[in-house]
């Protein structure tokens, strides 16, 4: 009888045992769902206080941890706002990049194009220093307009479009210019054909053609620079660069008569 007891004992111990391995992976499998929530809502409320750098650690835990949950592709691309919001545009191009590379199918897929190209806009700096970030941003801009040409962010990304490619169209024409005064003609005529044909929507363009103008005259080429000036004067620029042109035709008159 007390063999019997003590077999029973150990069977009813095993056994609760087992039952509570089964419930403890239960459990863990209903928390694992729970969590994800909790670490996003969490990441959440890190976003509105502005403390980015732990919200980045709670979306990174959904995103690394609970790789099943349908929050994954929206804690990335949070993960890409809270860069964003910290300024730290650099990284959160490359996150809102993986939002639609590994996520395309996600409703955040759209944003985080137009977003990742505004990241290197924010990063673009001013005409007179390297411009590759502005040619990244351009490139990035011109890819979501292809991507989403009836986006609600489309005529947000033509103007930053527009506005960056005046920022390149002056720097082409600051070297015209740097290279007239420097009396190296043909470098400066090279570069304003530059602006000229890589940016005619510009008014650099049109500056650039008055420019060349300009360099006629100084190497008394009349009749070119009168060319030149008289087309100014016949287009649709500004009043104050047909002015300007006019000035100079009646120079040319002057000097040719």
């Amino acid at each position: 009888m007390l063999e019997y007891s003590k077999n029973k004992s150990t069977f009813v111990l095993v056994s609760l045992l087992f039952v509570t391995l089964i419930l403890g992976c239960g459990g863990a499998g209903i928390q694992k769902v729970v969590d994800a929530q909790f670490y996003f809502d969490r990441g959440m409320q890190h976003m509105e206080r502005k403390d980015y750098i732990k919200a980045q650690t709670d979306f990174q835990t959904v995103i690394e941890s609970y790789t099943a949950s349908v929050l994954v592709d929206r804690a990335q691309f949070m993960l890409g706002e809270s860069s964003f919001h910290n300024e730290d545009y650099i990284t959160a191009a490359y996150e809102y990049d993986r939002v639609y590379k590994d996520y395309p199918s996600s409703i955040h897929a759209e944003e985080a194009r137009y977003k990742r190209a505004l990241c290197y806009y924010n990063e673009s700096p001013k005409a007179s220093l390297d411009q590759e970030n502005t040619i990244l941003a351009m490139d990035e801009f011109l890819r979501f307009l292809d991507n989403f040409p009836r986006s609600d962010f489309a005529d947000e990304a033509q103007e930053r479009l527009d506005e960056l490619s005046e920022k390149l169209a002056f720097k082409e024409y600051r070297n015209a210019e740097i290279y007239r005064k420097l009396k190296k003609y043909d470098a400066a005529i090279q570069y304003y054909r530059f602006v000229i044909k890589d940016y005619p929507r510009s008014v650099w363009a049109d500056e650039s053609q008055y420019g060349i103008g300009v360099v006629y005259l100084k190497q008394k080429n009349y009749e070119k620079a009168k060319e030149v000036f008289q087309r100014i004067v016949s287009t649709n620029v500004s009043e104050e660069l047909k002015n300007k042109a006019s000035k100079k035709l009646s120079y040319i008159e002057k000097k040719t008569n």
